[in-house]
């Protein structure tokens, strides 16, 4: 049998163990309660850093929208590079998209070169003539789209118009496209297209495209 102080100093040693473990766990709780709460600190800062910057962002999308011809020339040219903002706004295009209406006012375009016309979208089911700078350019009803077909059913060119031109319908609302015969030709739309973004410290990056 074990003496009395054989059991005392059994339960001291138990006691002394049991002790460790308790502070070892508390420790260990201590140090992930820290952890996560360092963790949701840090994601409320992310979270509040790209808010931040989203509407930096678009407010100053919204000041580019508000300026005038002449700014938005000069910054064509520049580029934006605006407090850690960069991008383009511009209205050279690969490719103009637009729609004559009929009874409209006719559409104008200020840039000139050879370009092709494309017009009558197939998924439309109007067909009508084009009229670009006063001459009148028929629907050929000789051939038709085919049905899957998600292009024009008509189109000119190359032909050569000046600065400025202008495009209209003579019957029927339609959609056009005009594309340049080459490079010696730069294709201006009437919209300007606003490409803007910027970079966080941590690599996200927050982009605006916008047409006005």
């Amino acid at each position: 049998m074990k003496s009395i102080k054989q059991i005392s100093g059994d339960n001291k040693g138990s006691i002394l163990i049991w002790s460790v473990m308790f502070g070892f766990l508390l420790t260990s709780v201590f140090f992930f309660f820290v952890m996560r709460q360092r963790s949701a600190m840090s994601l409320q800062r992310d979270t509040a850093e790209i808010s931040a910057a989203k509407d930096f962002i678009n407010s100053y999308a919204d000041y580019i929208e508000k300026m005038n011809l002449s700014s938005l020339t000069t910054l064509e040219s520049t580029g934006i590079n605006y407090n850690s903002i960069t991008g383009t706004v511009t209205r050279k295009v690969n490719e103009i998209v637009g729609i004559a209406d009929s009874g409209a006012d006719p559409v104008s375009y200020n840039f000139g070169g050879s370009i092709f016309v494309e017009w009558n979208k197939c998924s439309q089911n109007m067909k009508g003539d084009i009229v670009i700078n006063g001459i009148r350019y028929p629907h050929d009803t000789s051939s038709e789209c085919l049905s899957s077909n998600t292009g024009y059913d008509d189109i000119i060119g190359p032909i050569t118009v000046s600065n400025p031109f202008t495009v209209q319908t003579m019957n029927t609302p339609l959609y056009f496209k005009i594309t340049s015969q080459d490079s010696l030709t730069v294709l201006l739309d009437n919209k300007w297209t606003l490409d803007i973004k910027t970079t966080l410290d941590y690599g996200k990056v927050i982009e605006v495209k916008r047409s006005f």
